[in-house]
């Protein structure tokens, strides 16, 4: 009889403390969610309803040019993400330099004057500004455990000493960073900057349904750890906060577009040369009906 009396003493001291712990542990969940959306309320409170964000992805092997540029146009009120690709080749009406690409601005002046020509082509402000080179985007790629996508053609190519430097076979499959560094970088001469952008969205298209299928602290705390860039203005808090409330955004209101225009040959260079009535049109869009 004593040993079960102590048996029984054994299992409702378990019991006990299985139930501290898992007080413990949510009221530890609890506080972290006050905390966050502490900082998002006053992230939030700081910025109006609708904010610019600009990416800039180097290409250090084609002399540190801004070899991708992402505007993203964040609408807090109507809870909408809309991310503009410009092309590299895009043309900047600049009297000092004719027919000067946009891509070359980042080889002058870093991202301050890739920054300054985005703002002066669009007539915007930009909030925050993140730069990016390949190394970066091959951690975060492999952090997340990679991308799973369909590659529509095969890709190879070679670098300038004549090695093989990307090797995708078509299909779908998992792509790692590597692989899917040269998937964004691929480049036939057949279709050109274009399709490239079109398949650097399906990658981001793929990443925001993997970051969705996360739940939002998972979301927070990742970006909190593993958020780094070459040069930006955005902190480890600030992008964990963006992260945790973009999770809560449907997936039909992130929507992608590329800078409208078309491409022209100028001086027997492929150049894309911007639409300003569909520029202004685009850009409308991204404020909302409420906003203008």
């Amino acid at each position: 009889m004593k040993t079960n009396k102590r048996g029984k003493l054994k299992v409702k001291k378990l019991i006990f403390f299985l139930i501290l712990s898992l007080a413990a542990a949510v009221i530890l969940i609890m506080g972290i969610c006050k905390g966050v959306s502490y900082a998002l309320g006053k992230i939030d409170g700081e910025n109006t309803p609708i904010s610019y964000y600009l990416l800039i992805g180097t290409d250090r092997e084609s002399g540190s040019e801004a070899d991708a540029i992402l505007l993203t146009a964040w609408n807090r009120q109507d809870r909408e993400v809309t991310l503009i690709s410009i092309p590299p080749n895009t043309k900047l009406a600049r009297q000092e330099k004719k027919n000067q690409l946009i891509r070359t601005t980042f080889t002058e002046g870093g991202s301050e004057e890739t920054k300054s020509a985005v703002e002066n082509l669009l007539h915007l402000r930009i909030d925050k500004y993140a730069v990016f080179d390949y190394s970066n985007f091959k951690e975060y790629l492999n952090q997340m455990g990679g991308a799973d996508l369909y590659v529509e053609k095969t890709m190879d190519h070679q670098d300038r000493e004549g090695e093989t430097d990307i090797r995708i076979r078509q299909g779908y499959q998992s792509l790692d960073g590597e692989n899917a560094l040269g998937y964004v970088r691929y480049l036939d001469s057949k279709n050109g900057e274009i399709d490239r952008i079109q398949r650097q969205e399906r990658l981001m298209k793929t990443m925001i349904h993997t970051m969705k299928n996360h739940m939002a602290l998972y979301n927070w705390f990742f970006f909190h750890h593993y958020w780094t860039a070459e040069e930006t203005n955005i902190t480890n808090g600030e992008a964990a906060s963006l992260a945790y409330t973009l999770t809560s955004y449907p997936e039909e209101n992130f929507r992608f577009s590329i800078l409208p225009g078309e491409t022209q040959k100028i001086n027997k260079v492929d150049t894309w040369v911007v639409n300003p009535v569909e520029v202004q049109k685009t850009l409308a869009q991204t404020i909302g009906s409420d906003n203008q």
